[in-house]
């Protein structure tokens, strides 16, 4: 998927459609995936008033409205509504912050198999194919610390209720979205 944003210098914007992976990278150059950002999610609010800043990578065909980081400080010191909006995003974002630190800590194997997938799929090789993952059942097994066998099941499921493709080598992720859904989902 395209870069949307680049960690370097301050932006800000609202997710109008689509699916993008919110990362930074870490001084080494890998990419950290802190969420899934889905319609009406900010990209950036953290950085309007701290120093940190992310990047945002389209899952899906993703519009983006950005706004013009000076403006909507000054906009937030002058309107008490538009200042308790941002309070209430990052509210959220640190709340999500915390069931995310949940998940990967205490979280199913659905859960962190979904999220394996969704990490993979934000670091893949061939940009014009983010969703197609060249990966063995092996491999995802390894990464989530579980048997192949148990994760083949999983993957069965997830294909059967239709939110990715099984092929030789390869799966597919034919809706991240509700992958992502069932990624934090906390029943």
């Amino acid at each position: 998927g395209d870069i949307l944003c680049e960690s370097n210098g301050h932006w800000t914007g609202i997710l109008l459609s689509g699916m993008a992976r919110v990362f930074l990278r870490t001084p080494g150059g890998r990419q950290v995936t802190l969420r899934h950002a889905q319609p009406g999610g900010s990209i950036g609010i953290g950085a309007l008033l701290g120093e940190g800043a992310v990047s945002a990578q389209a899952v899906t065909d993703c519009t983006v409205m950005r706004l013009d980081h000076a403006q909507v400080l000054r906009l937030a010191g002058e309107h008490a509504p538009l200042a308790m909006a941002i309070a209430k995003e990052l509210s959220t974002r640190l709340i999500d912050t915390y069931r995310e630190m949940v998940i990967r800590e205490q979280g199913s194997l659905r859960q962190r198999l979904a999220r394996q997938l969704l990490h993979f799929a934000g670091e893949a090789e061939d940009p014009e194919r983010p969703l197609v993952l060249p990966l063995s059942h092996e491999d995802l097994a390894e990464a989530v610390g579980s048997a192949r066998e148990v994760v083949t099941r999983h993957l069965s499921r997830f294909q059967a209720e239709e939110m990715l493709a099984l092929d030789r080598g390869q799966i597919t992720l034919t809706d991240p979205v509700r992958l992502h859904q069932t990624a934090g989902r906390t029943d």
